[in-house]
């Protein structure tokens, strides 16, 4: 009997596609269902994928048409029911990737050309092309003031970015160039300086897209950016580690999209339609629409998005918009190699719009969550509090959920742009007239929040706070730490609703490749020495550095008891099954009761 790739591949429109010629043998392999239900591949089947199928940026919708002409020939082939539902299975699961990797690679992309920059401008890449090795412990650089060694930690956090994208490699702590064509090229070509001019092009194209004024120098380094070679899509001997073309383009594309967000266009352009843009500067919009148009984000000479660009503008904004944020680091690389972080900080103005974008769902099920466990023990609160606040989101569903005549308000931030932001949506009606706040309150101690509850009358026992991404802006945490930090809320008594994005290990974020954006998430955070913890325990990594321990240890080492049926995994980050070990999840949402909470509501199984 044909088995099916033959039946996909005796099709003539199929064997017209190269791309669809390619993916045939991926799509009818081995699938299964998730006990979730959802879809997944084998682990071979991914790697094929992974490695043989360019579907970044403009190479998406190529593959994507390529999956729509393997459709159709499934439909025509003479198959049995099974053999098409298994069909059905693997198509879903590569769209889903294509889908993934239109969001998740542009942030690395943007993040690869002003590291690999600064290290071109630092001469560090040359020793490495030479078969040379680079020690973060003892690496010195010349500089006109003389011969300098490099910050240890940033170099360090640097070079395990570029391991993690497959551009290097590392053993025994020493990393060295990777041995494959692709990967070469990069190192050879990159030029120090990027094609901007030094501006700050995330704030320029939001200008440029709101109509506002641009002088004639700012105006000049955007048309500058329209000057690229588009990467190739159809490449035989293709692997997953990011071209010269590609990072250069990345690098173009997500501040196109962030001024997009900016001027607040791209939730027409999420709904498959084109933007209104501003009569002012005609000539930066063709600039912009070809940088998308190579992106794979809009059809051919037009503005209408391609089903890929929907996606990227729909949820792109929140990704794109945290790694943005941490503009203030990226433009001072060197100054960070040469003299560490010193008064560098994120653009927490931009990072609390980002969060919410990114967010919003996130409480949403945080919120769900906390309304069942209080219909299936009966417990109650009267205390919400929402830390790391950015505009109240979680307040704001909170508040529409229960009213605000019974329950007592709080937001905290370190940041006073984010308690500005907060502020501002009580004035304008969207968060509750009751709620205070709580000025440069680090969430790394738990004072801050208790020691205002007590001073107010409030009680801390059995007073709710929900978290979103705030725990790992501890700074410079240990594992002790953490516990420390965990242990003084549950002393209060303080029921804990947390999200946070999983620390994932080296090897990872190379088996799975733009399968999340990861990468450059953890690259950003350890530039800001925020700490991320996988949600889990799990098998210490074969290489790379070892993971800190997890969040569950952390808060279980404290007192804190995990609820877990009211805690939420999310999209795990292989898109198949895993001997062995569990798959882990790109974010989980934490719910953990203070120890005697969860013996008053019976929680707890004898012996635990």
């Amino acid at each position: 009997m044909m088995d099916l790739a033959q039946h996909l591949l005796d099709n003539a429109e199929v064997q017209s596609d190269p791309a669809a010629v390619a993916l045939a043998p991926i799509v009818a392999s081995e699938t299964g269902l998730s006990s979730a239900g959802f879809p997944f591949l084998n682990a071979r089947a991914f790697a094929r994928f992974r490695d043989t199928v360019p579907h970044i940026l403009g190479a998406g919708p190529v593959a994507w048409r390529a999956v729509t002409t393997l459709e159709r020939a499934g439909a025509e082939a003479a198959i049995d029911d099974d053999t098409r539902e298994g069909l059905a299975r693997g198509l879903r699961v590569v769209r889903t990737v294509l889908r993934t990797a239109a969001v998740t690679a542009p942030p690395d992309l943007w993040l690869l050309r002003q590291v690999l920059g600064a290290h071109r401008g630092l001469g560090l890449l040359g020793p490495l092309l030479d078969g040379g090795e680079l020690d973060p412990q003892r690496c010195e650089v010349k500089t006109p003031m003389g011969t300098r060694p490099l910050k240890p930690d940033e170099l360090e956090a640097d070079l395990d970015f570029l391991v993690a994208r497959g551009l290097l490699t590392v053993g025994g702590g020493r990393y060295a160039a990777r041995e494959q064509p692709r990967a070469r090229r990069v190192l050879e070509e990159l030029a120090p300086t990027a094609p901007d001019a030094g501006f700050d092009t995330i704030a320029l194209w939001g200008r440029a897209f709101s109509g506002a004024q641009l002088s004639d120098a700012e105006a000049a380094a955007l048309a500058g950016l329209g000057e690229f070679t588009p990467p190739a899509t159809r490449c035989p001997a293709y692997t997953w580690i990011p071209s010269l073309e590609e990072i250069e383009l990345g690098y173009r594309l997500l501040p196109v999209v962030l001024g997009l967000r900016i001027a607040e266009l791209t939730h027409t352009l999420a709904q498959g339609d084109p933007p209104a843009l501003p009569s002012e500067r005609p000539a930066l919009h063709d600039v912009a629409r070809r940088i998308l148009e190579a992106s794979g984000a809009l059809q051919h000479g037009t503005w209408t998005p391609t089903p890929l660009g929907k996606r990227l503008f729909g949820r792109g904004p929140g990704p794109f918009g945290i790694i943005g944020a941490y503009h203030g680091y990226t433009t001072r690389l060197r100054q960070l190699l040469l003299e560490g972080r010193g008064n560098v900080w994120v653009e927490r103005g931009a990072n609390v719009a980002a969060s919410q974008e990114a967010n919003r769902r996130t409480f949403e099920r945080a919120n769900d969550a906390l309304d069942r466990f209080c219909a299936d023990t009966g417990f109650n609160f009267e205390v919400f509090i929402e830390h790391a606040v950015g505009r109240g989101e979680a307040t704001r569903q909170r508040a529409e959920r229960s009213g605000d005549d019974r329950i007592q308000f709080i937001g905290a931030d370190l940041e006073e742009a984010a308690i500005a932001a907060a502020r501002e949506e009580r004035t304008q009606g969207h968060l509750p007239d009751n709620m205070l706040f709580i000025a440069g309150a680090d969430i790394g101690d738990p004072s801050a929040v208790v020691d205002f509850l007590r001073a107010r009358g409030l009680a801390t026992e059995g007073a709710v706070m929900l978290v979103g991404n705030g725990f790992h802006e501890v700074r410079n945490q240990t594992d002790e730490r953490m516990v420390e930090v965990f242990r003084g809320y549950h002393e209060a008594g303080l029921l804990l609703l947390f999200t946070e994005e999983s620390a994932l290990s080296t090897e990872d974020l190379l088996k799975t490749a733009w399968n999340t954006y990861h990468a450059g998430f953890r690259y950003v955070h350890a530039k800001s020495g925020q700490g991320l913890r996988p949600a889990v325990t799990g098998p210490p990594p074969r290489f790379g550095k070892a993971l800190p321990a997890s969040w569950t240890e952390c808060a279980s080492r404290a007192g804190y008891v995990r609820a877990e049926g009211y805690c939420h995994r999310g999209r795990t980050i292989y898109p198949y099954a895993m001997a062995g070990r569990p798959n882990p999840a790109v974010s989980v949402s934490h719910f953990v009761i203070p120890r005697p909470l969860a013996e008053r509501l019976g929680l707890l199984k004898e012996g635990a």
